[in-house]
């Protein structure tokens, strides 16, 4: 038994030791590769010189002569119309037609001059609200019908109800690159018209205010009839006044005075609501326009230079390694 304790206690001290030569091996090899690191340049100094100053001559070359500078900005437009494939075809078409040396297609659909169109660089849009979050609310939504028919579970139901004033949801984030800042505040409007212009959208939009100019119609014939009622009430009321039980005038069976304000007032509210709606034109609107920034959004000639040196050492370590591994192949041949 003592022999069997000795040798369990040998081996665990073999598989601690072999353990810690693993974990110095590695330590070893990482310093190993440090130095190498700082071998290679002072090795082949007047090599990566050269590499380190071609690669800055030609970082501000291309900075100084070459690069343009652009300007960038985003526009959340909201649409209950739009949706992401459509959005996503749009600006698609719309950056092959930036994309072509000849930029008169560009003007002539968004109906803009073609010294403004040979400005535009490209566009892009992505979803204001991610998508992941209108999938979460469509499960909420149903976790919600499932609570209600089993009259339980409240706090499924108000995080459902939180969920679903999501704002700006039918919202999308477009990014517009030019060359000029001056003319971002022209491309808004000419983006916008372009957008409305869509004869899905320009047919929704249309049959949208039909109906609602519609609905106001009625609701203002109805007020208007209310008022009549009202007035008359008040009038028989005014008449009666001194008699007993006059103030509690009864219309019908099912009505009162008291609720035929409660309806007028009801009335009243949905035809401001119908009026802000035909004002603000909540169906497609501007969430946030197109900023204009002086500063470019473009990298600038230290950022330039300092990338081109970092990628010529990168090249320099490359290099010298494949010319190690080229002398490492010649002396095998020779052996």
């Amino acid at each position: 038994m003592e022999n069997q304790k000795h040798s369990d206690e040998i081996d665990l001290g073999q598989l601690f030791s072999k353990i810690g030569d693993f974990f110095k091996g590695i330590w070893m090899g990482i310093m190993r590769f440090l130095a190498l690191i700082r071998r290679i340049p002072l090795e082949n100094k007047l090599a990566f010189i050269l590499i380190i100053t071609a690669s800055a001559i030609i970082g501000f070359s291309y900075s100084s002569l070459l690069k343009k500078n652009y300007y960038e900005s985003t526009m959340i437009l909201s649409s209950e119309y739009l949706n992401k494939r459509l959005v996503d075809n749009t600006i698609d078409k719309l950056n092959l037609l930036a994309e072509e040396k000849n930029k008169r297609g560009l003007a002539k659909i968004l109906n803009i001059p073609d010294s403004l169109a040979d400005n535009i660089l490209e566009f892009t849009s992505k979803p204001f609200v991610e998508e992941k979050d209108l999938i979460e609310l469509e499960v909420l939504k149903e976790q919600l019908k499932n609570a209600q028919a089993n009259a339980k579970n409240e706090q499924v139901i108000a995080q459902v109800i939180k969920r679903i004033e999501i704002e700006n949801r039918h919202a999308f984030e477009i990014t517009i690159r030019t060359l000029n800042p001056t003319v971002i505040g022209i491309l808004q409007t000419a983006l916008v018209n372009f957008f409305k212009d869509n004869q899905y959208i320009k047919r929704r939009i249309e049959v949208t205010k039909s109906n609602l100019l519609g609905k106001k119609q009625k609701l203002e014939s109805d007020l208007s009839k209310l008022d009549s009622l009202k007035f008359a009430l008040y009038s028989n009321f005014k008449s009666n006044t001194g008699q007993q039980g006059s103030t509690n005038v009864i219309m019908s069976e099912r009505s009162t005075p008291v609720e035929i304000y409660k309806q007028d007032l009801d009335i009243y509210n949905q035809l401001q609501e119908i009026n802000e709606d035909l004002y603000l034109q909540t169906d497609f609107e501007i969430v946030d326009g197109f900023t204009e920034f002086s500063e470019p959004a473009s990298a600038s000639s230290f950022k330039i230079i300092a990338i081109s040196i970092l990628i010529g050492i990168l090249l320099g370590y490359i290099l010298v390694a494949l010319v190690s591994f080229n002398k490492y192949l010649s002396n095998l041949d020779q052996k």
